[in-house]
C-alpha cells in the first residue's frame, strides 16, 4: 500500500512540473538523442535562437560611438583590415602571409563564420591579431532592422567569437557593406565596440585582378590609412597575392603597420 501511495505522488508531481513545461518523464532526453552541435539560429536576437553552449564573456562598457576610418598616430601608419572570415584555406593563408612580413592585423568576423570555425578563431587570436564584429549574417541591410534584431545580430556574433576563444577582447564593430546609421553606430557602442570603417578599399571581392587591387590600394592610400580587403567571403586567392607585394612594398616606401 506505502508502495502505491509513493507512486501516486510521483506521478503527480511529474505531472505538475509537466503542467509547468519545464519537464516531465516523457520529454526527458536520453544521451543518444543530444545534438552533435548547437545548430545555427533561425534569427539571430529572436526568442527562438539557439545560444553558444558557454557563457558570452564579460560586458564591455560603452564604448565611443564616433566613426573612426583613420588610425591614431603620425605620418606614414596605415592598418590592414580582413573580412568575412574566419574561412577554411584563406585565413591559414593570411596568417602565414602577415607571419613573414610581422604585421598584425584586424579581421573582422562573421558570426556564422566563427561558428563553423571556432578553430581558426583561436588561431587568428594565438598570432596576436585584433578582432572586429562583422555581425552575425553579413546583414547588409542591418541599418533598416529593429533595435532587437542589430543588437541580436552584433551580441549573437560576440558569443560565438567568445566560445571559440573565452576572454578574448572585440573592440570593434564593422557594418557590413559599410552600410552605417547613427542606431548601428550606437548599438555597437552600447556593446563596448567602436565602429571600424575603411579609406581604402581594395574592392578584391570583385576578383578583377591584382593589378587593381594595387591601383586601389596607391590610388587612394594616405597617412593613417585603414585598408579593406578579405579573408572569407569565397575564393580569394587574387587577394593574397595582393597581400604579397602589398606589405612589403608599403614597408619599404615607409609605412608601419598597426592596428586601430
Amino acid at each position: 500500500m506505502v508502495t502505491v501511495i509513493a507512486i501516486l505522488v510521483c506521478g503527480a508531481l511529474v505531472w505538475n512540473v509537466a503542467g509547468d513545461g519545464r519537464w516531465s518523464a516523457a520529454a526527458s532526453p536520453r544521451a543518444g538523442d543530444a545534438p552533435k552541435e548547437i545548430q545555427a539560429p533561425l534569427q539571430p536576437g529572436s526568442p527562438n535562437a539557439q545560444e553558444p553552449a558557454t557563457p558570452p564573456a564579460a560586458q564591455q562598457p560603452p564604448a565611443d560611438a564616433t566613426l573612426v576610418s583613420k588610425v591614431k598616430g603620425e605620418g606614414k601608419v596605415v592598418a590592414l583590415t580582413l573580412d568575412d572570415g574566419p574561412w577554411p584555406e584563406w585565413t591559414d593563408k593570411a596568417l602565414s602571409i602577415l607571419a613573414r612580413n610581422d604585421v598584425k592585423a584586424t579581421f573582422c568576423m562573421v558570426g556564422q563564420q566563427a561558428k563553423d570555425h571556432p578553430d581558426l578563431v583561436r588561431k587568428v587570436v594565438a598570432a596576436g591579431h585584433t578582432l572586429c564584429n562583422h555581425s552575425m549574417t553579413h546583414d547588409i541591410n542591418l541599418k533598416k532592422r529593429t533595435p532587437q534584431e542589430m543588437h541580436g545580430q552584433m551580441q549573437e556574433t560576440l558569443e560565438w567569437i567568445h566560445k571559440a576563444s573565452p576572454g578574448t577582447p572585440v573592440r570593434w564593430f564593422r557594418a557590413p557593406g559599410g552600410n552605417w546609421s547613427e542606431e548601428v553606430r550606437q548599438t555597437a557602442a552600447s556593446l563596448g565596440m567602436g565602429s571600424l570603417h575603411w579609406t581604402v578599399d581594395t574592392n578584391d571581392w570583385q576578383k578583377a585582378g591584382v593589378p587593381k587591387m594595387l591601383q586601389n590600394v596607391h590610388g587612394q592610400l594616405g597617412p593613417r590609412g585603414i585598408i579593406l580587403c578579405h579573408d572569407g567571403g569565397g575564393e580569394r586567392s587574387q587577394t593574397m597575392t595582393m597581400l604579397e607585394q602589398i606589405i612589403p612594398e608599403l614597408k619599404s616606401n615607409g609605412y608601419t603597420f598597426v592596428t586601430p
